[in-house]
C-alpha cells in the first residue's frame, strides 16, 4: 500500500532533518525566555518573582510574552525549507532573534508612547495584576501582526527581511493609534477620569477589556496579507501602501462592530460602570471574548 497516496508525507529525509533543526532551535529560544524576560525586567530573577514573591503580573506578563513568541515563532517556521540545513538554521535563528527583539521594542512603545505618565515594568514588579494583562495582550496583539506579516511576504529572505522591519514599524504605529483610541473612549466614558489612573488602582477588569480589544483588532489587522498578494520582483512600497490602507479599513470595521457588538451582546448591562468603575471582570470576560472572536472570524471569512 503507497501510504503517501492516502497521507500527505514527504519521503525526503532532508526535509525530516530540517524540520528538527527548526524544532530545536525554535525550541530552546523559546525555553530560554524566561532568562531574557527577567533581564529585560531590570535583571530579575523569574523564579523568585513567580515563587518567593508571588508576583501574578509578573507571571501573566511572563505568559503573554511566552504565547507571543510562539506565535511569532510558528510564523517563522512556516515559510519554505532553504536548500541547505546550516541555511535553514542560520534563518530561523536570525529571524527568532528579530522576533524576541521586536517584543522588547513594542514593550518600549507601549510604554513609553501610549501610557507615558506611568511606569507599566514598574507597577509590575509591584504586583499590579492590570498592568500584567495590559503588557501581556500588547505583546499578543503584536505578534499576530508579525505572524500575518511572515505569511504575507514573499520566499526572498531579504526582502521578507525588509518588509517584516518596515511593517512592524507601520503596525506599531496602528497599534497604538488603536490603544489611543481606547484611552480617549475611557475619558469620554467616564467624564474626565483617566485611564492610567484606573490601571495604577488595579482595575483588572479594564485591562481585560483593552486586551482583548487590542488583540481582536491585532488579527484584523493581520488578514490584510489575504486581500493584498504580494508579487515578488515588482515596487514593495507600493504593496506596503496598499497594505495599511486595507488594514486602516479593517481597523475601521472593528471600531464600528465592537460598538454594535457591546449593544447586543451586553444589551441592558451598564458597562461603563460595571467594568470601567466596579471592575467587573465577568462583563470584562465577556467583551474581550467578543472582540477577539470577532478577530477570528474575520480571519476566517477573509483568509
Amino acid at each position: 500500500m503507497d501510504f503517501q497516496s492516502y497521507f500527505a508525507i514527504s519521503a525526503d529525509p532532508y526535509y525530516y532533518a530540517a524540520l528538527v533543526v527548526d524544532f530545536i532551535l525554535l525550541f530552546a529560544m523559546l525555553v530560554l525566555v524566561r532568562k531574557i524576560f527577567g533581564r529585560a525586567a531590570g535583571g530579575v530573577n523569574t523564579a523568585d518573582e513567580l515563587a518567593e514573591k508571588d508576583n501574578h503580573a509578573f507571571g501573566i506578563s511572563l505568559a503573554g510574552a511566552t504565547v507571543a513568541l510562539a506565535v511569532i515563532f510558528s510564523g517563522v517556521a512556516s515559510g519554505d525549507i532553504a536548500t541547505s540545513l546550516v541555511t535553514e538554521a542560520a534563518f530561523i535563528f536570525g529571524y527568532g532573534v528579530l522576533g524576541i527583539a521586536m517584543l522588547m521594542c513594542t514593550r518600549l512603545i507601549f510604554d513609553r508612547i501610549v501610557f507615558p505618565k506611568i511606569d507599566l515594568k514598574l507597577m509590575i514588579s509591584n504586583g499590579n495584576i492590570a498592568a500584567g494583562i495590559l503588557d501581556a495582550g500588547n505583546m499578543i496583539a503584536t505578534a499576530a501582526v508579525i505572524f500575518g506579516v511572515f505569511s504575507w511576504s514573499g520566499d526572498d529572505w531579504l526582502t521578507t527581511l525588509g518588509l517584516v522591519v518596515g511593517m512592524f514599524v507601520v503596525t506599531q504605529l496602528l497599534l497604538v493609534c488603536v490603544s489611543r483610541y481606547r484611552v480617549s473612549l475611557f475619558t469620554k466614558r467616564n467624564e474626565g477620569r483617566f485611564f492610567r489612573d484606573a490601571i495604577s488602582d488595579g482595575n483588572g477588569a479594564l485591562a481585560i477589556r483593552f486586551a482583548g480589544f487590542q488583540i481582536g483588532a491585532a488579527l484584523a489587522m493581520s488578514t490584510a496579507g489575504k486581500l493584498v498578494i504580494f508579487q515578488e520582483g515588482s515596487v514593495a512600497i507600493l504593496w506596503v501602501a496598499a497594505w495599511v490602507i486595507v488594514a486602516v479599513v479593517l481597523l475601521g470595521a472593528v471600531i464600528l462592530l465592537t460598538t454594535l457588538i457591546e449593544k447586543v451582546i451586553l444589551y441592558g448591562v451598564p458597562v461603563e460602570r460595571e467594568v470601567d468603575r466596579e471592575a467587573n471582570y465577568g462583563v470584562a470576560a465577556v467583551e474581550a471574548g467578543a472582540y477577539i472572536g470577532l478577530g477570528l472570524l474575520l480571519v476566517s471569512l477573509l483568509g
